[in-house]
């Protein structure tokens, strides 16, 4: 790529995920968004039955897509994909091979990130406060529903919360107040996947945490955080997330400074524990004890009521901006990566 030439950009988004429809308003989002005067953008839409669509094309297998990407001489993939399939790592993985620089955490963390057993279990064993869990396997369900009954009641209580730990956008996810509920949850949970997570339901303020990690020579960097008030649903759910005027977002959080600080710290650190890179999301309740870590997200939403354009807005940066800083990122990674002179974003955990 000369000086002269645009810097091409491949949109990825849609997916096979239950996510599709908000990965591909974050898609056409980026696309229309992404500065013409400095990129050349071709979205490309992953079907719900795994093809690839390319504009004026039809839809073709991945086996056709990797030397359809080759043809078209792509300098950067922008994944705009949520949930299975498009940020736990299989993309990612397989654009390593092929040796395409794309705009968000590697292989690895974003594989750790998804799944919210192991990422809370990595995060809790560095000190930081997460939500009692335990998980429940579908086959112990099915053997023995009275014991995994007794035993959430036992170890975590109820109200609780029941989570599908490698969905995205609160899909697969319920609050049980109490046994008979919890019972019935069950089953359209696991509809979602064979194991699920039952988690301590915490009472208290939800905000999120923005990071930005665009430079080698600076740490990443926590934003504004947001607080989250949905107006009628019992926690911040699909609905109130992408319902423009369904909750109320606050930008900065109207929260002490120590304790912004505190929340701002344990996302850096969190960031940086999970191997993420370019940018994260972090996800938190603040009762009387102060913060209780609930995830992190590695693609967050990009639509125009996610949170984190909000936060950079809040600092000056604007949306169109932000875009270039990924990209712009994305291949200082990979011309980092093929000089020897920069870590692999999956190894910056420190």
């Amino acid at each position: 790529m000369s000086l002269e030439t645009k810097t091409h950009v491949v949109v990825l988004m849609g997916g096979m995920s239950s996510e599709h429809e908000v990965s591909m308003a974050t898609g056409r989002k980026i696309a229309e968004s992404l500065d013409p005067k400095l990129f050349a953008v071709t979205p490309v839409v992953i079907t719900r039955n795994g093809h690839w669509a390319f504009p004026d094309a039809k839809p073709v297998g991945i086996f056709d897509a990797v030397p359809e990407l080759k043809r078209r001489e792509v300098d950067c993939v922008f994944i705009a994909l949520h949930g299975p399939f498009g940020e736990d790592g299989r993309i990612q993985g397989m654009l390593d091979l092929l040796g395409l620089p794309y705009t968000c955490s590697g292989c690895a963390a974003s594989a750790l990130a998804m799944d919210k057993l192991r990422s809370k279990a990595v995060v809790h064993d560095a000190g930081i406060r997460t939500p009692a869990d335990l998980a429940v396997e579908r086959l112990e369900w099915q053997a023995c529903p009275e014991a995994v009954v007794a035993r959430a009641a036992a170890e975590i209580g109820f109200p609780c919360v029941v989570k599908s730990p490698c969905q995205g956008s609160s899909i697969g996810m319920a609050i049980a107040q109490d046994e008979q509920a919890f019972r019935e949850c069950l089953p359209q949970v696991f509809r979602y996947g064979d194991e699920l997570m039952v988690e301590a339901f915490i009472s208290g303020t939800e905000v999120t945490c923005a990071v930005l990690d665009v430079s080698a020579e600076s740490p990443p960097r926590a934003l504004p955080l947001t607080e989250i008030r949905p107006w009628s649903a019992s926690f911040f759910d699909y609905e109130a997330k992408y319902t423009p005027g369904a909750a109320e977002e606050i930008t900065p959080a109207k929260i002490s400074a120590e304790r912004t600080a505190e929340v701002q710290e344990m996302s850096v650190r969190v960031h940086r524990l999970i191997g993420c890179g370019i940018w994260s999301r972090s996800d938190f309740i603040i009762d009387a004890d102060g913060p209780a870590w609930l995830e992190v997200n590695t693609v967050p939403g990009m639509t125009p009521t996610s949170l984190y354009p909000q936060a950079a807005a809040a600092v000056g940066i604007s949306y169109g901006a932000l875009l270039t800083l990924f990209v712009e990122a994305a291949m200082a990674e990979t011309r980092g990566k093929r000089d020897g002179n920069h870590v692999h974003q999956d190894a910056r955990a420190g």
